[in-house]
């Protein structure tokens, strides 16, 4: 039996296998998660290593954008309370 799809490791090619998989309910929906990994273990550790790195960049670069935001409003609020007095 052939499968209906092909998930390949992003860094050797070699089909992935099954971990583990588990439903959860959201509102009215019921959502089924796979996750897969490499048979590989050493590639897998890169993988998981590279992946933390992009997941600790994005959340950097969401904390700057986040502290900008506050200080353009204090900015703001500071040009205004000048303004008034």
């Amino acid at each position: 039996m052939k499968k209906a799809y092909s998930n390949p490791c992003i860094r050797c090619g070699t089909e992935r296998i099954i971990l583990k998989t588990w439903k959860e309910k959201i509102y009215d929906s019921t959502v089924i998660n796979t996750e897969t990994v490499c048979p590989n273990r050493e590639c897998q550790k890169k993988v998981n290593s590279d992946n933390k790195k992009q997941q600790d960049k994005y959340i950097a670069l969401k904390l700057r954008s986040e502290q900008r935001a506050i200080d353009r409003r204090i900015t703001k609020d500071a040009e205004k309370a000048l303004k008034k007095g």
